[in-house]
């Protein structure tokens, strides 16, 4: 994945050295040659920092003082892996030498990657007196925004939002580059992508200097993360392999490669342990352009992705989404997500929350305090709200990228370039912690920003469980469908794991759905789920166990509703209706037996009466949608079969039910 660690770049370093050469002060041999060493070394990138930074050490022993030897320090810092241990190199060079061209500005550049605003300022301020000119190096003429990102930086730093950002140590991070990271709904498994040697003869990208791109993987067990471990083929190739998105259910992943030198997004599926050979998504998607991450809506129907295609570009690489096409099996024509989001400059990381409307990205603009910022901005009625900084220290005066969150909303993990790393970039967990001295109502810390009102925080409820029947006690495979009740609509569609009949899904809070569970061979298992906008950390564990299509088997449709006291079906049946039709089209010998059955509430003649009419009703909708009516028989058993003692109003809803049976 091509992500810009080196902020200055072969090109810089070049024009500085030339220009340094013009005014050089060094009169020692030995630092000479030592700098011609380290010259012809820097062109191998960062696999020999640590070769590079002893000769600069050498020569410095030699002459401590040296401005062009302290920058030449300085520049193999900015390059590597510890960027912000370049200060002390400009401030000597810049105390010896406070007119040399450029020192100024990597002085304040060094400045804010320390989170020092003022003193970056006043360096960037005499930066400008001394070069009022367009520099040949366009680096150089950035000042302005180095500027306004140094007084974001002082603004966000001085009001800290309530989270802990922590790095997630030595079993995940190494001393390359880690990053990339994404999480299953649960925060159960982390995938993470890594430039560590994956062999002791690891190969070097001749490109980059750098080691190339692999998948990792971790598991969350009672005592923390284990220890990272590489995926094996065929995720993992002998080119650039990024994992740069996932399902919430953690079996679908989304791969950056770029072996023939663009750059696109491959798509690929674990089943078990195993993951399938990736497929390169479609044309709508991939472009000759380069094509560096995307995330999947909760309900897979939107695929949202980073392009730098030339086509509706606000500049830069721009945070794009296409729609799913069901007829045609493919993602559907591109849009950007306009001005709001994407800014002149580059965007990358974007991730969709599960509330299906709030989206976690990175940019360089907007108020970013430095480099790449985390900024959230959520679809209200059409519209994508300007782009919020999620603060500090969230964000850093580097680069902060990847961020995503467990579908609780309680904790993240994202990559970030800072002080405390092991080097380069690292994955760090940050948690979010209550406000202590807010009073119901005002602003808390949150996953939706520094001071975003607890109402407005982004919710979703994770519902988790095994699918299993008689015939796969250790779990099986099937469809899950979630229905918006509201209006019938498919909320989302997935699978569970056919190797253990494991599924996974993050739902937006506050609606009411049907679930759907089906497999060749079987009833539809139905079951009726409301969520509530309740706290965060809220699961659901909703454990299936399927009813094959034999004599005698049965299974209680959850989502048939009647007026009360009435058979009149109300509008909220419709998706249970269809499932049953779709059935019986799809199994064109089964018979049903529908029946009715109540509460204990009334007398016996009365529940009898509407049992009976409440099957009735059910049959006499599927007879009107085409079912043969010799396929359906129905049925009234009033209070005399409960299923639970008819002692509350949860219980008695219980009773008051309808099932189907094959005859």
């Amino acid at each position: 994945m091509r992500h810009l660690r080196r902020t200055l770049g072969p090109l810089a370093l070049c024009l500085l050295v030339l220009t340094s050469s013009a005014q050089s002060t060094i009169t020692d041999k030995r630092v000479e040659d030592l700098l011609k060493r380290a010259d012809r070394l820097e062109r191998d990138g960062n696999a020999v920092f640590v070769q590079t930074g002893i000769l600069y050490e050498q020569a410095l022993s030699i002459l401590p003082d040296d401005p062009e030897v302290n920058i030449r320090m300085g520049l193999c810092q900015l390059n590597g892996p510890y960027r912000h241990k370049a200060l002390p190199y400009f401030l000597k060079a810049a105390t010896v030498q406070p007119d040399r061209p450029h020192v100024q500005f990597l002085l304040g550049y060094s400045h804010q990657l320390n989170a020092q605003w003022d003193e970056a300022i006043t360096a960037f301020d005499r930066h400008k007196k001394q070069n009022p000119y367009q520099d040949p190096e366009p680096l150089y003429n950035t000042t302005d925004k180095h500027i306004s990102e140094c007084r974001n930086g002082r603004a966000l730093m001085a009001a800290p939002a309530q989270v802990r950002v922590q790095n997630m140590g030595e079993g995940i991070n190494t001393a390359q580059a880690d990053y990339g990271a994404v999480v299953n709904a649960d925060a159960s498994l982390l995938f993470f992508t890594s430039r560590r040697p994956a062999s002791a003869d690891a190969k070097v990208n001749k490109v980059t200097g750098d080691y190339f791109e692999d998948v990792y993987m971790s598991q969350r067990g009672p005592s923390g993360w284990h220890t990272a471990t590489r995926l094996p083929a065929p995720v993992n190739t002998a080119g650039n392999d990024a994992s740069v998105g996932l399902f919430n259910d953690g079996r679908t992943m989304l791969i950056y490669r770029d072996h023939d030198g663009a750059g696109d997004l491959y798509e690929s599926r674990r089943t078990g342990e195993h993951w399938s050979e990736p497929v390169a998504l479609g044309s709508n998607v991939n472009t000759p352009s380069h094509e560096s991450s995307a995330w999947y809506s909760f309900d897979r129907q939107w695929l949202y992705f980073v392009s730098e295609r030339p086509d509706d570009n606000v500049g830069g690489q721009d945070i794009y989404r296409s729609h799913w096409n069901a007829a045609i099996s493919e993602w559907g024509p591109a849009e950007n997500l306009g001005p709001n989001v994407n800014t002149i400059y580059d965007e990358e990381g974007v991730v969709v929350h599960p509330d299906g409307r709030t989206i976690y990205f990175s940019s360089k603009g907007h108020n970013s305090m430095g480099g790449y910022d985390v900024f959230r901005s959520q679809l209200i009625d059409g519209h994508w709200t300007k782009a919020e900084n999620m603060g500090w220290p969230i964000n850093s005066p580097d680069d902060d990228l990847f961020f995503v969150l467990s579908a609780d909303g309680t904790n993240g993990y994202m990559s970030s370039y800072r002080a405390d790393g092991l080097g380069e970039d690292d994955l760090y967990s940050v948690e979010f912690l209550p406000n202590p001295a807010a009073r119901p109502g005002e602003p808390t810390a949150s996953a939706a920003g520094a001071a975003v009102p607890p109402e407005e925080t982004p919710m979703s409820v994770l519902i988790k469980g095994y699918i299993r029947s008689l015939h796969y006690l250790n779990g099986m495979e099937a469809t899950i469908e979630l229905v918006d009740l509201n209006d019938a609509t498919l909320t989302a569609s997935f699978r569970s794991d056919a190797s253990n009949g494991e599924y996974m899904v993050a739902v937006p809070a506050g609606k009411e759905y049907a679930m759907y569970v089906k497999a060749d061979g079987y009833l539809i298992h139905s079951e009726n789920i409301r969520v509530p906008n309740g706290e965060r950390g809220m699961n659901m564990d909703l454990n299936v166990e399927l009813m094959s299509l034999e004599k005698g088997k049965e299974a209680i449709m959850r989502n048939l509703f009647f007026a009360t006291a009435s058979a009149e079906l109300q509008p909220g049946s419709l998706a249970e209706l269809a499932q049953m039709k779709a059935l019986l089209e799809k199994n064109s010998s089964l018979r049903l037996e529908i029946s009715g059955h109540t509460d204990s509430d009334g007398n016996d003649a009365l529940n009898q009466s509407l049992s009976e009419a409440r099957a009735n009703a059910v049959r006499n909708h599927l007879i009107a949608q085409g079912i043969a009516a010799d396929r359906l028989v129905a049925i009234g058993k009033g209070a005399t079969k409960p299923v639970a003692p008819n002692d509350t109003d949860a219980n008695k809803a219980l009773n008051r039910r309808t099932e189907i049976e094959v005859m």
